[in-house]
């Protein structure tokens, strides 16, 4: 996809990003203001607006009109993304932007890493907010804020598949609400519907339904918990709180097969997310260790 094109596309994926951010994910061997002119040459077509950030000097975010979505919308690399939702009022928006900005910070660490390591992630391999529903009710969905789709050269002449639920976290959400999203994926990953026409009780429910998840993937999507804006004490506070979550029975007996880690956007950004930075949710006794090395707690 020419560039241009692709920066359209992103915008539509990840809603905003900052002209810095688009540099990196499709020309990071190309000067700012390259990306600035394309970004200029969008708005002059009516397709991209943008907003100065506030408490950020003068940066900007960067994010499509009601006409780029719709040409955007068109673009059969999108057809499975969520559409956009458009800012009503441009004041309220934009104290909403600095989430989304640091779910893209988090994909640019994986892409710089896959770069360097020869893996295969690209710019749009974190699709975002896809929702998954399990029961009735607002707190019957999952809806992680990306899901990773990554293929890691193992060095040995094979790759290896990876599928990620990315949840990120600006410290402010309260701990105890960060860990029931962690319970609410444990909720998930238990679902399993009898099939239709089979009754609870009976001959036929014995052994359950196929669990809900699998019509989606074939191997549950391991876990993991980005932090950044908290500090150390807020960042071990948070993942205390995980932790504690991670001994109940429900979510323990989902961790024993599912890998769940948790690490500091910073630290990501400074070492690198392939670096001994993830800390295993359920055994925190374990250290730290790159994000693939993650397991579950069974033998």
């Amino acid at each position: 996809m020419e560039i241009t094109w692709a920066v359209v596309a992103s915008l539509f994926q990840f809603r905003i990003a900052t002209a810095e951010q688009l540099r990196q994910l499709h020309a990071p061997d190309s000067g700012i203001e390259k990306m600035r002119g394309r970004l200029r040459a969008l708005r002059e077509r009516g397709l991209v607006e943008e907003l100065v950030l506030p408490q950020s000097g003068r940066a900007k975010g960067w994010f499509l009109t009601e006409h780029g979505v719709k040409v955007a919308a068109a673009f059969p690399e999108l057809a499975d993304i969520p559409v956009p939702r458009l800012p009503g009022d441009r004041e309220a928006f934009k104290f909403t932007l600095y989430h989304q900005l640091a779910v893209v910070r988090t994909h640019l660490v994986f892409l710089a890493d896959a770069r360097c390591r020869g893996d295969s992630y690209g710019p749009f391999d974190l699709i975002p907010e896809i929702t998954h529903r399990f029961a009735e009710g607002k707190e019957g969905t999952v809806r992680p804020d990306g899901l990773l789709h990554y293929t890691r050269d193992t060095r040995g002449g094979s790759w290896v598949n990876h599928l990620a639920f990315v949840e990120v976290d600006r410290g402010t959400m309260g701990g105890s609400r960060l860990a029931a999203k962690l319970n609410a994926y444990a909720r998930y990953w238990d679902t399993a519907p009898l099939p239709s026409g089979v009754r609870q009780g009976t001959l036929a429910a014995q052994g359950g339904g196929e669990p809900l998840w699998q019509r989606r993937y074939m191997r549950f999507p391991r876990l993991l918990f980005v932090l950044t804006g908290t500090g150390e004490n807020g960042f071990a506070n948070r993942v205390g709180q995980l932790e504690l979550v991670a001994r109940t029975r429900h979510v323990a007996t989902m961790l024993r097969t599912v890998a769940a880690g948790v690490a500091r956007l910073e630290d990501l950004e400074a070492e690198g997310v392939g670096s001994d930075l993830w800390w295993p949710i359920a055994d925190l006794d374990e250290g730290p260790v790159p994000w693939w090395e993650l397991t579950g707690t069974k033998p």
